[in-house]
């Protein structure tokens, strides 16, 4: 088995695909206007939905992202205005850092 995507939901779909295109810099996969988008992360991909069923709760969601330079691509991030949920530390598990998308969905970077 192997993992073929995730998905986000967000209230703002055309906000969310601006985030994640122009300020985190995955490269978009697909979009459906007004309902979803995807992005390709290597061979997974992270889907963003317009949330519209109950069980769809904006903000509720993680996603762990390996990486090999996490001290740059957090020093990117520090550069734009994003909300750091947890600046950059290094654990006994991984050096790591965690920010917040548009809804509050967790994107946690980590280099092992």
């Amino acid at each position: 088995m192997k993992l073929d995507s995730a998905v986000f939901y967000t209230n703002n779909l055309d906000r969310a695909i601006a985030f994640y295109r122009d300020i985190v810099g995955l490269k978009v996969d697909y979009i459906q206007k007004g309902r979803f988008a995807s992005f390709k992360l290597e061979s997974v991909k992270l889907g963003i939905k317009k949330a519209v069923e109950k069980r769809e709760i904006p903000g509720h969601q993680t996603v762990f992202i390996g990486v090999d330079n996490i001290k740059e691509i957090y020093d990117q991030f520090k550069s734009k205005k994003v909300i750091f949920l947890k600046e950059l530390v290094t654990e006994d598990w991984a050096t790591n850092f965690s920010i917040l998308d548009p809804d509050g969905n967790k994107l946690q970077f980590i280099k092992k």
